[in-house]
């Protein structure tokens, strides 16, 4: 079994001692198993699996939940849309603090003694449709796909069904569903991996205190310096480009909402990233934490 690759935890332990993580469910999600895998190594309790990473979000910003783990980008199939749709509406109301970087093996489950030439439909979250399209394509060119909330949505929707169906879903949620595995691994990419962000209410301090991981959003109306201010003044603390989301601002083409990952070999102090980022007009810090 592959192991976790990548993890980042800057909770404090007496943050940690009482606090709670909520995530997206159901059992057998990739997000419960990141979930557990967060919170045994930050010490923190699992708490409520909410329906959708938009029911994690406003808990979260509404102080409902202590913190949240929000899947954010896969390595295959690119950013997470629900996520990345909170995020193009502006600031979500919370601030990110950790990462994981969870290895995924996509499995296909079916019912006890359903046989492939049997499948009908095909039914999972949208990520792993895309991250098995090579796969699908020549094994079940033919099957229909029927996208749900949830990998573990997919496969207990699969054991109360026909025998007809089978869902892509973690190997987990064969155990928790009954079903049984038809075939394993058939992600198209074997470093498929998936990343998560570990997320707190805004409004309280990051705990990181040299942070070599920031992740700022910021609004670009046409004719704004603000993109380039935020990249050169982070350049200047030693931090890199990691990854760019934008969006239109709308009101005429040319202006732009980002969210842009940097990331540095070297951890600089926090106010120091913080007075970089405020400096720039319509710019905040939406993250900040130290990858080990």
């Amino acid at each position: 079994m592959r192991t976790l690759f990548s993890l980042a935890l800057f909770l404090t332990s007496s943050l940690a001692s009482a606090a709670s993580l909520d995530y997206l469910g159901p059992k057998g999600t990739y997000s419960d198993q990141a979930a557990q895998l967060y919170a045994g190594q930050a010490g923190l309790t699992i708490g409520q699996a909410l329906p959708t990473i938009t029911a994690i979000s406003t808990a979260v910003a509404a102080g409902q939940s202590q913190y949240g783990l929000v899947p954010n980008e896969n390595s295959v199939g690119a950013f997470v849309a629900e996520t990345s749709g909170l995020l193009a509406k502006g600031d979500p109301g919370w601030r990110i603090i950790g990462e994981l970087a969870l290895p995924i093996s996509n499995t296909l489950l079916v019912k006890p003694g359903t046989p492939a030439n049997a499948i009908k439909t095909i039914i999972s979250h949208p990520q792993p449709f895309k991250q098995s399209a090579g796969y699908l394509a020549k094994t079940f060119p033919n099957v229909a796909r029927q996208e749900v909330a949830s990998t573990a949505a997919a496969a207990e929707a699969v054991s109360k069904g026909d025998g007809t169906t089978a869902a892509i879903s973690a190997p987990a949620a064969a155990g928790v569903y009954g079903l049984t595995v038809l075939a394993a691994d058939i992600q198209d990419d074997k470093t498929n991996a998936t990343s998560f962000w570990a997320v707190q209410r805004a409004g309280q301090v990051f705990p990181a205190k040299l942070p070599n991981r920031v992740v700022v959003m910021l609004d670009a109306p046409v004719g704004s310096p603000a993109l380039g201010e935020v990249v050169s003044g982070l350049r200047a603390l030693g931090f890199t480009t990691r990854n760019v989301q934008s969006w239109p601002l709308g009101g005429g083409l040319g202006g732009y909402r980002f969210v842009i990952g940097f990331d540095s070999t070297h951890g600089y102090p926090l106010d120091r990233v913080e007075r970089t980022v405020s400096s720039t007009q319509k710019a905040l810090l939406l993250g900040a934490w130290r990858k080990n």
